[in-house]
């Protein structure tokens, strides 16, 4: 393998599809360089930061939007240089020391002066178990809930298994880290620490862009004319999607908490070889190998032939933010058509068409989408897509890192049982090969059924790699999960026929004089014609008040016409429970796409 070869082979697929698109069309002319804003003062924060923080004030205890690492350290290890090339870190880079905090002009970052951490040990060596409660206590601090007005929004703790054993725990708020900005952290944290202990300073370059210039610089790129651009783009890439349809093994009761749960395999070494080819043949990268496999399985799980997926993006296309620590990372939806019965091989090039057209418009935070769109909703699934694809992984993931002269470090991987679709599949490349995890909401879904799906994807993975020129009725039809269609149409998406009732009649009063309109129809959406945070929060006191309820906010959020918030209130009980449930335990309810929704229609009309 040239050098050319080489260097393309460890680019991302996000990369790899990018290059290709450009070299199809041309390079496009350079883009001008991310200006520097003044780290002393409120710094807008980014459309990812303003959701968070939204959540956050509705429901203080949710910890479904962490970013969790378990680093495992072999060797001998300085605990003294560690908290000092720790705070080297720190210093470095201003989003480890953010905050947010809400300002007459929207929601600011505030970054604060650096004040010396230091760090958390525990010493489980002494312990029958010492890799058991390691486990455990990674697990507790995976569902930390950071308060993202006081701060700080990630821990660490290392965890002492034996003299030369370590376990290295990093958890942050979603707020302020993705996937590759914990990458950025661990590799600059081992060289500090390889020059504490070595006495030589670290070699590091400045860093050119801080979070708070990505966020200034997405709200400058992403003008009126190019959110439109983009929203064009995205309403016809989703309008008319059905869903998937699936019932699952039990119905969806509302009430119930989201309970993640998680099954794992690894790919064969030969059919992981050959996706590799199969991709070089394609001119296509082994991502879309591995989702147009996934396609083939929800297709044959659904019985439908039109299948989209939701797939993170690592937002780090410019050069400028590949070493930005922060949360860059935004949903794109991958639709694809397998009708016609095309080969395996044709479908990835459908795939590949796809992924490149959607990386051209990525730009669009994807809560804005949902907002605008407004798709039906049932019961607690994304009203997009109810499920996600991901491949690639950090580079901390595919093998070990020099942490000192003596010591390796590799990344373990962990959950922490949260699961906000109905079911998703990541892959990895990991030293031990391509490993993969399918995680969904044993709410709704059986494990057995959760192991069927992970078989049916390796036989057919593995039967499509080998023949792709097969046509797809011609791949395994493997035992899949006996899930009956859901017919059933969302209660947003019905229209009332009944006579208007007197609740009804109350609400729409309610309503319009809130809404300073002249006529409030019963399939209006408060959202629709005008509502807002503040708007909404009045409007449920008025409610409360004169009914008698007790409807919430995030109740209007989800039923948010006259007919579907009566039929709410005509449900509840006489008496109030004497638990009444929480805020937070109702918004940890709520899907991914439900939040967005929820929250950009309240950023963008307060």
């Amino acid at each position: 393998m040239n050098d050319s070869v080489a260097r393309l082979a460890r680019l991302s697929p996000e990369q790899r599809a990018r290059l290709v698109a450009r070299a199809r069309k041309g390079t496009p002319p350079p883009r001008s360089l991310v200006p520097r804003v003044d780290p002393s003062g409120p710094i807008p924060a980014s459309f990812a930061q303003e959701q968070l923080w939204f959540l956050s004030r509705l429901a203080p205890g949710v910890p479904n939007y962490n970013v969790p690492f378990r680093f495992a350290l072999d060797g001998p290890l300085d605990v003294e240089a560690l908290t000092a090339a720790l705070n080297d870190v720190v210093a470095r880079h201003d989003v480890l020391r953010t905050t947010l905090t809400a300002a007459p002009d929207g929601l600011r970052q505030i970054v604060r002066p650096h004040d010396r951490r230091e760090l958390a040990v525990r010493d489980l060596s002494g312990y029958e178990d010492p890799d058991g409660l390691a486990d455990a206590r990674a697990f507790d601090l995976a569902r930390a809930v950071f308060d993202l007005e006081e701060g700080p929004l990630w821990t660490v703790e290392l965890q002492r298994l034996s003299e030369r054993r370590h376990v290295l725990v990093w958890i942050a708020s979603h707020a302020i880290a993705d996937g590759g900005s914990i990458g950025v952290v661990l590799s600059e944290l081992a060289a500090c620490y390889a020059g504490r202990v070595t006495g030589r300073q670290a070699t590091l370059t400045e860093n050119p862009v801080q979070f708070g210039d990505f966020a200034a610089w997405q709200r400058q790129w992403l003008t009126d004319d190019r959110v439109a651009e983009l929203l064009s783009y995205w309403r016809d890439q989703v309008h008319g999607y059905a869903g998937l349809g699936l019932s699952y093994d039990h119905p969806k009761q509302p009430g119930i908490a989201l309970d993640g749960r998680t099954v794992t395999f690894q790919v064969a070494p030969t059919v992981a070889a050959r996706i590799t080819e199969l991709a070089r043949e394609r001119g296509s990268s082994a991502f879309m190998v591995l989702l147009a496999t996934y396609q083939v399985l929800l297709m044959r799980l659904s019985g439908r032939d039109d299948i989209a997926v939701a797939t993170p993006l690592a937002g780090r296309d410019r050069p400028e933010f590949e070493r930005v620590a922060g949360s860059l990372t935004n949903t794109v939806v991958l639709r694809t058509a397998l009708d016609g019965d095309p080969s395996f091989g044709e479908l990835v090039d459908r795939v590949r068409d796809v992924t490149f057209d959607a990386l051209k418009h990525q730009d669009l935070p994807f809560g804005k989408l949902v907002e605008v769109v407004r798709p039906a909703r049932n019961g607690q699934s994304n009203p997009i897509t109810q499920t996600i694809f991901s491949y690639g992984g950090t580079p901390l993931m595919r093998g070990e890192t020099a942490f000192g002269p003596n010591a390796r470090l590799r990344c373990d991987g962990m959950s922490n049982d949260t699961v906000r679709f109905d079911f998703e599949l990541v892959l990895d490349e990991k030293p031990e090969g391509l490993c993969a995890r399918f995680e969904y909401n044993a709410d709704w879904i059986d494990r057995r059924s959760a192991e069927l799906i992970c078989a049916a994807y390796q036989e057919i993975l593995a039967a499509a790699v080998d023949a792709p020129e097969l046509p797809l009725s011609k791949l395994p039809a493997p035992e899949l999960p006996r899930w009956e269609p859901d017919e059933s149409i969302p209660e947003q998406a019905r229209r009332s026929t009944d006579e208007v009732s007197p609740l009804e009649d109350e609400l729409t009063a309610l309503w319009a004089s809130r809404l300073d309109v002249d006529r409030v129809g019963r399939d209006d959406d408060f959202f629709g014609l005008g509502g807002h945070s503040f708007l909404a929060t009045e409007l449920v006191n008025d409610i409360n008040a004169r009914l008698g309820s007790r409807i919430s906010v995030v109740e209007l959020f989800q039923a948010s016409t006259v007919a579907s918030l009566a039929k709410v209130i005509e449900d509840q009980p006489d008496e109030a429970p004497e638990d009444t449930p929480d805020l937070a335990g109702t918004v940890e309810r709520m899907s991914d796409d439900e939040v967005a929704a929820a929250l950009q229609r309240l950023r963008s009309r307060a």
